[in-house]
Order: structure tokens, then C-alpha cells, then sequence
């Protein structure tokens, strides 16, 4: 099988994720610089949008060291992933934070207590984002995607080929035994595994899909994946705004305990928080402009 095009191949689609991953980065990380801790409530969503460029942008890069991970050396690659995981960790908590305070009335007291919390992950991303930098990751795989010295002479029936094992090893890993047979006639993955996990799987592998199209064409099942993707992303999304929300009410408890030693005050903030969690877990369908404007927003 023809590795040497596959590999030149990857290194041009490698090199081509670099610039919008360190162009997101860098304007998102100028935004949090100076952004203070409470946003106005114009700011949530060019932030939000930002955000979201971002996390795109990660993980189509991460979806290139996973699918063209036989091209680089391995110890490397595995360190690439796991620095990039950071950020990308940060960058889901802050979109899920910024998306429920974009969704929730200013000048109530959980839309504070959500940018209170929100600080917390911008924190980490930007210490993500340094290191990555500090460790000149960006510069590193950049040089190790130099062209291969084969060129991408054009995608014959070998480079094809390598794609398509490619293809079915990492589905099987990512999406389940039967879809690696490529026709996914059965779901993306089980129930059991957590809906996080699900979720993040099926992302990298849209990604990997939409850059082997090229290669394999009507092979790929690259529709089924997208309205798995934003099946899932709705879903999770759900499940991530009710924990946060309960999260954020068992800490407001504490908080008033604390400080005033009962909780005869607290039963009208638990409403609001209960209110919300109630929303979230059963009519969140009805606001689904935001949810459905984010997964679009990523391509699905």
C-alpha cells in the first residue's frame, strides 16, 4: 500500500488545520486578555462565537494526528495529543458555560454564579494555550509535515487503499464494531459508554470523514455522521447544562449556609436554579436556535 502519498497527503491537510487552529487561539486568547470577569451581555455571544472557531479548529487538528498518526513518530504524537486535549477540555467548559449564560437573563443571580464559574476555564485555556506555545508544538508539527519527498502523486488505487484500512481501524476503535464495516447500519456507539465520550468520538471522526472524502468519495457515511453529530451534541449539551446548573446550586447552598447559617434565604434562589435545571432536562427542545446554531456552526 502506498504510505508515502497517504503521509504526503496528510501533511498537507496537517499544515492546513495549523493556521486556523493558531489564528483562533490567538484571537480568542487576545479577547480573554481583556475581558473582565462579568461580561456584558453584548460580549457573550462574540465571545461564545470565538470560542466555538477554536474548538473547531482543535479538533479538526486533533483529528489529523489521529488519522495521519503513522506519518509522525509516535512518542510525539502522543505528547501533541495530550497538550492539545487540555485546551480542548477548557474549550468545551467555557462554550457550554457561555451558551448557558447566553440563554439566561441578565441580573439574575445563576447568569453570576455561571461567569464566576466561567473564569475558572478561561483560566486553564489560556494556560493551555501558553504551554502548547511554550513548548513550540505548533513549530514542531509543523516541521515534522514537511512534504515527503514522494509528493502526493495523486490518489491511486494503493494510497486508496491504505486509506480505506485507515478508515475502518480507526471506526472501529471510535464508533463501534459494526460501523467499521463502513455502511453504519447500527448506532455510532453504545448506550453505555458515557455521552461525553460519545460525543467526543463521533467529533474526531466526522472530522477524520470530511478529510477522506477526497480519497474514498461515496465510501464514507460522512451524512450519517453529521446528524449523529448534531443529534449527539444536542444531547449532550442537555446532559452538560443540568449538571453544571446542579453543580452551581449545591455550591450556592453551601455558600449561603455558610455565611448566614441557615437556609430559610435560599429556597427562592434554589427556584430559579430548579427552574432552569427543569428546562434543560426536558423542554430544551423548544430553545433549540442556540444548540442547533453551534453544531451548524461546526460544519454538521
Amino acid at each position: 500500500m502506498n504510505r508515502s502519498s497517504f503521509c504526503a497527503y496528510g501533511a498537507k491537510q496537517t499544515v492546513a488545520a495549523l493556521e486556523p487552529f493558531e489564528e483562533a487561539g490567538t484571537a480568542l486568547v487576545s479577547t480573554l486578555a481583556q475581558s473582565g470577569t462579568i461580561l456584558p451581555q453584548e460580549r457573550v455571544e462574540p465571545l461564545l462565537h470565538q470560542v466555538e472557531q477554536a474548538r473547531r479548529a482543535a479538533v479538526r487538528l486533533q483529528a489529523c494526528l489521529t488519522l495521519f498518526a503513522p506519518c509522525f513518530p509516535p512518542t510525539r504524537i502522543a505528547f501533541w495529543k495530550r497538550r492539545l486535549r487540555r485546551l480542548m477540555r477548557a474549550l468545551n467548559a467555557m462554550e457550554d458555560h457561555l451558551r448557558l449564560v447566553a440563554l439566561i437573563p441578565p441580573r439574575s443571580r445563576l447568569r453570576l454564579r455561571l461567569q464566576q464559574h466561567l473564569e475558572k476555564f478561561v483560566e486553564k485555556a489560556q494556560q493551555a494555550w501558553e504551554r502548547l506555545h511554550r513548548e513550540h508544538i505548533p513549530n514542531e508539527i509543523r516541521g515534522l509535515a514537511s512534504p515527503h519527498p514522494n509528493g502526493e502523486r495523486g490518489f491511486n488505487d494503493q494510497v486508496k487503499e491504505y486509506a480505506r484500512v485507515r478508515w475502518r481501524e480507526l471506526a472501529r476503535m471510535n464508533l463501534g464494531r459494526e460501523s467499521g464495516k463502513v455502511g453504519i447500519q447500527s448506532p455510532l456507539l453504545p448506550n453505555n459508554y458515557p455521552i461525553e465520550v460519545r460525543w467526543g468520538r463521533l467529533q474526531l471522526m466526522k472530522e477524520v470523514a470530511e478529510m477522506l472524502v477526497p480519497l474514498l468519495n461515496e465510501e464514507i457515511p460522512l451524512e450519517a455522521l453529521r446528524a449523529r453529530s448534531r443529534e449527539l451534541s444536542n444531547q449532550r449539551f442537555r446532559a452538560r447544562a443540568a449538571a453544571i446548573l446542579q453543580q452551581l446550586k449545591a455550591e450556592e447552598r453551601r455558600l449561603v449556609l455558610h455565611y448566614q447559617g441557615h437556609l430559610r434565604g435560599f429556597k427562592r434562589i434554589e427556584r430559579e436554579f430548579d427552574q432552569w435545571i427543569e428546562q434543560f432536562q426536558l423542554h430544551l427542545s423548544e430553545r433549540s436556535d442556540l444548540i442547533e446554531r453551534s453544531s451548524e456552526a461546526g460544519g454538521l
